[in-house]
């Protein structure tokens, strides 16, 4: 027994029989085919992309319906509240490069 009480340690090393782990001494990893899901996640988190603006405009188009279907008399000052996001979100749009 050693000084922190385990007796005897197995220090072989593990194998990866019946792993999903590709082992170390492969050559290239196989190409795993993804699921369309996540092809879209993946363009989705991409800064700029169609799918990244399409989701934003709908989230802007369903804001704007609830807010107009709930509230008869819109303050002066919401649209120009409302326009901040819309403006920085284009600002940092431009600052990718991926608008004219």
């Amino acid at each position: 027994m050693d000084i922190k009480g385990n007796a005897g340690t197995n220090t072989t090393p593990l194998s990866r029989e019946g792993s999903n782990e590709p082992s170390a001494t492969a050559g290239d990893a196989p190409l795993v085919k993804r699921n369309w899901y996540q092809q879209l996640w993946d363009s989705f988190k991409t800064p700029g992309s169609a799918v990244q603006i399409i989701v934003a405009a709908l989230l802007a188009i369903a804001i704007g319906l609830g807010v107009s279907t709930s509230v008869s008399d819109i303050p002066e000052a919401v649209p120009i509240i409302l326009e901040i996001p819309g403006s920085l979100w284009l600002r940092a749009l431009r600052a990718t490069g991926k608008s004219d």
